[in-house]
Parts: structure tokens; sequence; C-alpha cells
């Protein structure tokens, strides 16, 4: 994915979710953080949006204008852990989302025979990058205890996103993907035709879900001032129509030590030989 914003300016981005049918929900949304975040910090012209430099998400989340942004766990305890700071997590209206607790769906075809995880052994499995929580390391985790360290699948195809590797179960280019709560819900609510190509196989472990991040240089009288104002947006009648269409509907306070689950899983998987999925 590659997008990024002008350098020099401050700016606030949700990138996570902007799928094509979410774009003016999620322009909304942003506006009214970066509004929020700049009155709250006395900073005039905070960007919105995905204009200007192009980059990629790990270059976004790591630029020194980032004020506010939305990241993926994983990345969040491998390699942002001394990038940024965390200011908290979304609470989403999805099925197996709980506060700011989200899990993972393993998906299979709808019309598929599998019914357990360990019938999946031999299968093609689809996820969409190394670097991600729900395609990666906690479909990693759950295939961990079954794979006795060899070789669970017959073919581990990389996608590059999430919506690619739905669309690729449903259309029998692989047998099974791992897709996080939101993505779900989200999936029934904008393509309920693909959505009903699929079903739920089984479920992840639950952890904090996607969170909102800023600079690493942020001090706590700035943090703070960040964390109020992004709580107030999220939890405002003004963004209830956007955020209604997100998903979002409260957030939460976090802290990096918060996300220590997502690395205990990695670690749970390498203890069983299982380093990557295959």
């Amino acid at each position: 994915m590659t997008e990024h914003m002008t350098a020099g300016k401050p700016f606030v981005r949700l990138p996570m979710y902007d799928w094509p049918e979410l774009k003016g929900a999620t322009a909304q949304l942003e506006n009214a953080l970066g509004t929020a975040v700049a009155e709250a910090l006395g900073m005039p012209g905070v960007q919105t949006g995905a204009t200007g430099v192009t980059g990629d998400l790990m270059a976004l989340w790591t630029d020194p204008d980032m004020l506010l942004a939305q990241t993926c766990g994983y990345p969040l305890v491998s390699a942002l852990k001394d990038a940024v700071t965390v200011i908290g997590t979304p609470h989403y209206d999805a099925p197996g989302c709980e506060g700011p607790l989200y899990c993972s769906h393993v998906l299979v075809r709808a019309d598929s025979p599998f019914q357990t995880p360990a019938e999946l052994r031999g299968t093609r499995a689809a996820f969409n990058s190394t670097d991600s929580q729900s395609g990666h390391n906690a479909f990693r985790h759950v295939i961990s205890p079954l794979a006795g360290g060899k070789p669970f699948f017959s073919e581990a195809i990389e996608t590059g996103g999430h919506l690619r590797s739905m669309a690729a179960v449903a259309g029998d280019d692989a047998d099974v993907c791992c897709i996080d709560a939101v993505c779900w819900g989200l999936l029934q609510d904008t393509d309920p035709e693909l959505a009903s190509r699929l079903r739920p196989l089984a479920q992840s472990r639950k952890v904090p879900g996607l969170p909102f991040v800023t600079t690493r240089t942020a001090d706590a009288a700035r943090l703070q001032a960040i964390q109020a104002a992004v709580k107030a947006v999220l939890t405002s009648a003004e963004t209830q129509e956007s955020r209604k269409r997100l998903g979002i509907c409260g957030f939460s306070f976090c802290s990096f030590e918060d996300y220590r689950p997502l690395s205990d899983m990695r670690s749970e998987a390498l203890s069983l030989g299982y380093p990557v999925l295959r």
C-alpha cells in the first residue's frame, strides 16, 4: 500500500480500514480528529487524507510529522516499538470485538467441508502480509499447536491485503485465510455477496485491536492532550454517523504494555517450531 503525507506538515491519517466504500466516513472522522487535536495542542494546519508525497505505511507511521495515525498491533510490537507512542484503542461493534479487544476469524468457503482447524492440513492458505497481526501472527498462533514444527499447508499465498485474501478463498484460489474481526464485520456491510461465500471456522485469542499512535517524541502533556481530544471525538454525537459506518463505538486509553499479548502469541508459535505460516 502506498500512501503518505506532505512533508513538513503535521498530519492525521486512518489508513487501516479505508476501503473504497468507506472513504467518505474515514475522511469525515480524520477531519474531526485533526480539528480536535489541533485545537487541543494550539496547532494550525493539520493535514488529513492520503495526499502529497507517496510512500509505504511504515514510512507514514515513522514520519516525524505524524500527529495521529492508526496502525496494526503486530508492527507496533515489532518494528514500531521504539518509534511511536500508543494513544489508545478504538472499540468496534463487530462479532468478536469486546471493548478494546478483538479476535481474528479463520475463514473458509461457505460450502467447504472443513469444521476444525486440524482439518485444514494440506490446504492452501492466503494471508495479507507477514507483518499483519490477523493475517499472519494470529493465524500462525492458531496453527502452530497442530503443525508439530513442520509445514502444515500445501501452499501459503501472500495476497497483499485482507480483501484480496477473502476474495482468494471465495474464488477457490485458496482454502483458508485469517481476517480480523473488524474487517469481517465491515465486509458483511459493504459486500454481503462476498461475505455470503465465506464462513468463520475458528477464532484466535482476543487481544487489543488496532491502536492509535503518535510520535515517540510526544511528552506527557502532549500525549494527554491528544488522548483527551481523540476520546472526545470517538464518543461524540457529531461523529456518530461516520463512526457507525466504520463500526467504531468507543475508545480506551491503552499503553504499549497492553499489547504484550501479541508478542506472546509470536513467542508461543516460535516455541512450537512454527516461525512462519507454511
